[in-house]
């Protein structure tokens, strides 16, 4: 934190009570205050100034001088917590023109209570475009560039290089807070046995996944299909030689798959390639070759390509399903390439593991 006055503002003195001490109303506020006080250094020091959640800035449809600020919450440079419940229009009107910043900052009035005499101070927000931020504590939502006083403001066509008369929102100072997502990832087997080196692949992933995204994988190895799916997040088959999928399993993942889970599955040898086309036509599924507007090459790594796994790179899609037979589980854990490929094919490897998941959920 480079402002070192919200150290100096951290309250050094509490007050300590006694029996018959006289609770006046400067001793209540200070009382009151010091907590704020402490509320306010915790939230500068352990998250910092700017956006937590929300508060995005979209135009008008069709396109006008309104913009429109969605609920979500904010800390200002101060620590006070802003907090917007429900969407906000601004208006910039026929007056504005030039650089403007848009800006949301902390407000606080006092209101009449329900009680006679009863007085509240009720916690507000300021929405202003100004051409510079304020000296008043404040947090920057957007900016737009507008031509001409009076024109029309636009979504920006494309978000990394807005244009004038467009909404900018590049320069906001975002608070990342590291919220940990439970993914429970069912590992069954299809086919005579269960294959070598797959749970070994899976549990190298689910350390990657937990160090570089905020899903944790948890594993659920030799899952019985018969069993309830429903806890399940990603359902991971691992088919070898020829297997038949009874009617009853096929209606029960049929079933996983219409409340939106994800599926990956992966033919371990030639004659599992063959079963799993039987068993994907039994569940209606048609599966395409990964193009390359489809996010599982851009989130949370880009590809141009699925990468090598064990042995090839041929995967097919659909709708929150996966399907391969170039084994990335046995490449998770190493084996990329046979065995043969290098430390920059294990990352890769790895990393196409990590989209995979983010394509599922």
């Amino acid at each position: 934190m480079k402002d070192k006055k919200a150290l100096s503002d951290y309250p050094k003195l509490q007050i300590k009570p006694f029996d018959g001490m006289s609770v006046t109303a400067e001793t209540w506020a200070q009382a009151h205050e010091e907590h704020r006080k402490k509320l306010q250094a915790h939230d500068l020091f352990f998250h910092g100034v700017g956006i937590i959640t929300g508060l995005e800035v979209v135009a008008n449809d069709p396109a006008d001088q309104y913009v429109f600020i969605l609920p979500g919450l904010a800390v200002d440079p101060v620590g006070n917590v802003i907090v917007l419940t429900e969407p906000v229009a601004y208006d910039f009107g026929g007056t504005m023109e030039g650089e403007l910043y848009i800006m949301l900052g902390h407000g606080e009035r006092e209101v009449a209570g329900d009680q006679k005499g009863m007085r509240y101070i009720q916690n507000e927000f300021v929405i202003a475009a100004r051409p510079t931020m304020p000296k008043r504590p404040a947090v920057e939502l957007a900016r737009v560039f507008l031509s001409h006083r009076g024109n029309a403001v636009h979504n920006a066509a494309n978000p990394f290089h807005p244009g004038v008369d467009e909404i900018d929102m590049r320069f906001r100072a975002a608070v990342k807070l590291d919220e940990r997502k439970i993914v429970q990832v069912g590992v069954a087997y299809l086919g005579t046995e269960a294959p070598a080196g797959v749970l070994t692949g899976w549990d190298y992933l689910a350390r990657d996944s937990s160090r570089s995204t905020q899903n944790e994988l948890v594993i659920n190895n030799a899952l019985s299909l018969s069993t309830d799916l429903s806890n399940f997040s990603i359902l991971y088959l691992a088919g070898t030689g020829a297997f038949k999928v009874e009617s009853t399993i096929t209606k029960a993942i049929s079933a996983y798959l219409e409340q939106g889970k994800g599926l990956i599955a992966e033919a371990l040898d030639d004659t599992a390639d063959d079963s799993f086309n039987t068993f994907f036509g039994k569940l209606g599924l048609n599966l395409k070759p990964v193009a390359e507007y489809d996010s599982i090459l851009k989130s949370p790594y880009l590809f141009n390509a699925p990468p090598e796994g064990n042995q090839g790179s041929r995967v097919l899609l659909g709708k929150k399903v996966i399907y391969s037979n170039a084994k990335y589980s046995i490449a998770w854990s190493g084996k990329v390439l046979g065995g043969t490929g290098s430390r920059a094919d294990i990352r890769s490897a790895l990393e196409w593991g990590l989209n995979m998941i983010s394509y599922c959920l």
